[in-house]
């Protein structure tokens, strides 16, 4: 049973569908969210953004920001996940045009080689309005 996710955000749509996704699952399962945002340069209001991403959430999401000291963001979000006791981490998927739709950029893959727990990658707005194949699996990701 899924105690707690951690999504690791950015500030892209990739990273809104993961939230989504994520307050999704803990609605049906009553698990905790943390929200995680591995900063690389600071900047004060990307906590602002973390928390409008989980706007007209039921239980709003816990909200972590970690500055990365040297270390890369899938090392920080592994070690996050183990230090919070994450049972699953849930990312975003990143639209590039010059990427085939199954790539994962080099955060994803980093988070996905450090990580000790299960990872769920979750289609982008833009990925699943392009395939209706998808929409039945991801209807969740879109009402909120």
């Amino acid at each position: 049973m899924l105690r707690h996710i951690l999504v690791p955000v950015g500030l892209g749509p990739g990273s809104l569908a993961a939230v989504q996704y994520a307050l999704g699952l803990s609605r049906w399962l009553g698990c905790k969210v943390t929200l995680l945002h591995v900063l690389e340069h600071p900047n004060p209001s990307i906590g602002e953004a973390l928390t409008k991403m989980a706007q007209g959430a039921r239980h709003p999401p816990t909200v972590l920001l970690v500055e990365a000291h040297s270390q890369s963001i899938g090392a920080v979000v592994a070690q996050t996940a183990q230090q919070t006791r994450a049972d699953l981490i849930v990312i975003g998927r990143r639209d590039t045009a010059q990427k085939a739709p199954e790539e994962l950029g080099l955060v994803a893959r980093s988070i996905l080689a450090n990580a000790k727990v299960p990872v769920q990658v979750v289609p982008s707005v833009k990925v699943v309005q392009s395939k209706p194949w998808i929409q039945r699996f991801t209807d969740e990701v879109l009402e909120i």
